[in-house]
């Protein structure tokens, strides 16, 4: 009687199911293919390297806006076994010796030395944690260099 009912349920379920055509093939959506990425993947937003890039393009264009040249390279040979990083710079403008004048020419470039002293210690704080990155440390070497020049125009300026 059971084996009855059961037998009786499931072809009132195939019967339903046929009627609402589930039980018709359907065909499948073609998928579209997925485009192949070009080139190397998009850098981590906690990369160093791309920290360091970044902070390094502000630098040179507050150099450019200083018209201060461009400092030399670092030696090769710094970074063997780890890199030689020195210490972050500080502000120029609280740096001993330096009195600015007080005019709009002059406290724009404090502030852009300023600014591109705060780029070269983040710069080197980053190299200080990645002692055995050469293109970290030279960056750390010529943000350095970019800071200490800066000091001229500011400094310098009555």
């Amino acid at each position: 009687m059971r084996r009855r009912a059961n037998r009786k349920l499931m072809a009132v379920i195939v019967m339903a199911a046929c009627q609402s055509g589930r039980m018709a093939p359907q065909e499948l959506p073609l998928e579209r293919p997925v485009p192949t990425a070009s080139g190397p993947p998009p850098p981590l937003a906690d990369d160093p390297q791309t920290t360091v890039e970044q902070l390094y393009a502000d630098l040179v264009s507050r150099r450019d806006a200083l018209r201060l040249p461009a400092p030399p390279r670092p030696p090769a040979d710094t970074c063997e076994p780890v890199c030689k990083v020195g210490e972050p710079p500080g502000a120029v403008s609280t740096a001993s010796g330096c009195a600015p004048g007080a005019g709009a020419a002059c406290t724009t470039a404090c502030a852009q030395a300023d600014a591109a002293c705060d780029d070269a210690a983040k710069i080197c704080a980053i190299a200080k944690k990645n002692l055995t990155e050469a293109s970290i440390a030279a960056r750390c070497h010529e943000a350095r260099a970019t800071c200490t020049d800066a000091n001229a125009p500011c400094c310098s300026c009555k």
